[in-house]
């Protein structure tokens, strides 16, 4: 036997402590958390027995949706409600809405669909991480998925179809991202020698395309926008990109100017001189761009035309997407400033700027240096070690091992 209900204490964000409250059905089933709005268990007892005299202890009984009934009609670009309220204060993407539409109905409607919203728990979404794990899917993958989830509970609680969600206080899965090994430049150099067409399979554009992104760092969407009209004199203006959603604004909504070293931009004029003002990577005369996964597929074939295996390109995780993380490091080591290589790279945050950050300690040429001046005595050449130390090291040691330097 159960009483009514049972009461508990949660400290919410504002730090403020309010009393929550669960109650049984007619099953037996617990039902819950409510909030009571009180600050006290007294007052929160009282709440709940007005509640009871009312028929109202367990809201929206006998009404409440499943997750698959609550989730119709989730992130339709142009209908879905939480989508047309955060349209007017941030801006979205129909990728970003299409790609949370795919994940919720692969991934949380199998789970959850049959569930009652007022029924899922903390313990559910934390069944659903193992689910996910067994399905082989990675914890990067899984705390990116969790996060549609929790926008769909929390509006679900803004409309007051549940009273709390069960999402708050899920902490993320520990990062599990294996560690990026970036291009190097002797890797680089290899890949645009003088004779190209030996590594790119005479395929001139995707060569060009790949080398573009090497020393600008641009993503994959603003290479294929990249248009004549935005080619300068010693420079190039960024303010598009392409992918299958067509033409549209970059990623962070804004444009950037990157500047081009004389030989890079007289290839470009090669490409204008087909391709006029239109786009500039394209086999149409400047009509659209080239296929979107060419230049992709071209950087593949070229690493394994340098000799690396297919094994290497998959450990150290290569893609077309590895050259923003390689130009964004190579401009850090020529000793620009944060501030600049994100006007070069259009990040936005010192947070994103490091995740492409990859330094090699062994290339600090400067910390040999460093440790050279201080080891320097006063009036002693660089890289002089006197006799004297080797034998008072002899001096210290035992005789047996005395007698084995020496002979060494």
């Amino acid at each position: 036997m159960h009483n009514d209900f049972t009461l508990f204490s949660r400290v919410v964000p504002s730090g403020k402590k309010v009393v929550y409250y669960y109650a049984y059905d007619g099953d037996g089933a617990r039902r819950g958390p409510w909030t009571t709005g009180q600050s006290s268990k007294t007052a929160a007892r009282n709440y709940c027995n007005q509640l009871i005299r009312k028929g109202k202890l367990i809201p929206g009984r006998g009404a409440m949706p499943t997750f698959a009934e609550y989730a119709k009609g989730w992130w339709e670009w142009e209908t879905c409600p939480y989508l047309k309220d955060r349209k007017k204060y941030k801006v979205l993407t129909k990728a970003y809405a299409d790609k949370a539409k795919r994940f919720t109905k692969n991934h949380l409607l199998p789970f959850f669909g049959k569930m009652k919203m007022d029924r899922i728990s903390s313990e559910d979404i934390k069944k659903w991480f193992d689910y996910m794990i067994k399905m082989g899917f990675k914890h990067t993958s899984i705390n990116g998925g969790v996060g549609y989830l929790k926008i769909m509970l929390k509006w679900a609680v803004y409309k007051k179809i549940i009273a709390s969600n069960p999402s708050f206080g899920i902490e993320q899965l520990v990062n599990d991202r294996r560690p990026l090994v970036i291009i190097t430049q002797d890797e680089f150099k290899a890949l645009f020698v003088k004779d190209w067409a030996r590594v790119w399979n005479n395929n001139w554009i995707a060569c060009l395309g790949n080398k573009l992104a090497a020393l600008t760092g641009m993503r994959h969407g603003e290479i294929l926008a990249l248009r004549g009209e935005f080619v300068f004199e010693g420079y190039i203006h960024v303010c598009a990109q392409y992918d299958r959603y067509g033409y549209r604004p970059t990623k962070t909504k804004e444009t950037r100017n990157i500047p081009l070293v004389p030989q890079l931009m007289a290839e470009l004029k090669e490409l204008m001189a087909v391709n006029g003002k239109g786009y500039l990577f394209s086999t149409n005369g400047g009509a659209t761009p080239i296929y979107g996964n060419l230049l992709y597929r071209n950087f593949i074939i070229a690493l394994g035309n340098i000799g690396m295996s297919k094994e290497e390109i998959k450990d150290r995780g290569l893609c077309f997407h590895s050259w923003r993380h390689f130009c964004n490091t190579e401009m850090q080591k020529a000793g620009m400033s944060i501030k600049k290589v994100q006007a070069i790279t259009g990040h936005k945050s010192d947070r994103m700027t490091e995740l492409y950050s990859h330094f090699n300690p062994i290339e600090f040429s400067e910390v040999p240096k460093l440790q050279e001046g201080l080891l320097r005595d006063e009036g002693e050449k660089p890289g002089n070690v006197p006799d004297t130390k080797v034998s008072l090291m002899l001096r210290v040691v035992k005789p047996e091992t005395e007698s084995i330097l020496k002979h060494a």
